[in-house]
């Protein structure tokens, strides 16, 4: 008989199919200045824009997303890399101090909001 361990901490459980990529359909927005970083694993964005955004989806490289319940005036989220999947279910490669391979380089940030798609300003990545 054969044993192995594994462990389900860390992990996410998706609670509904993840979407694909952003459908080129969808009206392309102007760029907003909101600027996202990157610290270690995380991603950090604040809303320096005069408006507020309601409950939508953030994307990063055109392909991983996550849900989040909207972005208020002078809001500031703090959000996990590995919290953003693909339409498989796999998770952006965050690395580090313990990972076993690099992470993946965050090239593109957007906001999909009530049907249109904003450019995010990227600041640079906080990768120590």
């Amino acid at each position: 008989m054969l044993a192995g361990c594994s462990s389900a901490g860390g992990l996410l459980e998706p609670t509904s199919a993840e979407p694909g990529p952003p459908p080129s359909t969808l009206a392309q927005g102007e760029v907003l200045n909101i600027q996202v970083f990157r610290n270690v694993t995380d991603l950090e964005l604040t809303n320096t824009t005069a408006r507020s955004f309601g409950p939508g989806r953030l994307w990063i490289n055109e392909r991983y997303s996550r849900e989040i319940d909207g972005l208020a005036i002078g809001e500031s989220l703090d959000l996990p890399l590995r919290e953003f999947v693909d339409e498989f279910g796999d998770p952006f490669r965050a690395g580090g101090f313990f990972a076993t391979r690099d992470p993946d380089r965050l090239v593109l940030a957007q906001l999909e909001s009530e049907g249109v798609l904003y450019g995010l300003l990227l600041g640079g990545d906080r990768i120590k």
